[in-house]
């Protein structure tokens, strides 16, 4: 098919049991290339109507490396990155939440310990008539 296809469910097929040379990924590492991928608006020149967002597919390929062509995106291979990226994501969101957490009794415990120091001070100046 070159043009548009339309329909209201696709399949992408994905069969553990149809897969060989599988791989674990490294979703930090491809969240960095996902940063660094140019995103650009675009239209088809067969198309001039309608807008698309994404990567281009060469750099897409250059990135990755995934796909037999560097002149189209398989959607498998898109849908792949997008969850390795949003991994990495819920990592770095839970180290964040970890270090807002030990911040935050960071900050109480320093808290306790400036008013602790107030009333000392306080008393230290009614010892002295001030």
């Amino acid at each position: 098919v070159n043009g548009t296809v339309q329909a209201l469910a696709y399949i992408t097929g994905s069969d553990r049991n149809a897969k060989e040379n599988i791989a674990p990924v490294e979703p930090s590492a491809i969240l960095e290339k996902v940063v660094a991928l140019p995103i650009s608006t675009w239209s088809f020149k067969q198309e001039p109507n309608g807008t698309h967002i994404g990567p281009m597919a060469q750099d897409f390929h250059a990135a990755f490396g995934f796909g037999n062509t560097d002149t189209g995106i398989m959607t498998v291979d898109a849908d792949g990155v997008a969850l390795a990226a949003i991994q990495a994501l819920a990592k770095e969101n839970e180290g964040l939440k970890e270090k807002v957490s030990g911040f935050s009794v960071q900050v109480s415990e320093l808290e306790e310990e400036n008013r602790a120091l107030r009333e000392r001070l306080e008393a230290m100046e009614r010892k002295r008539g001030m």
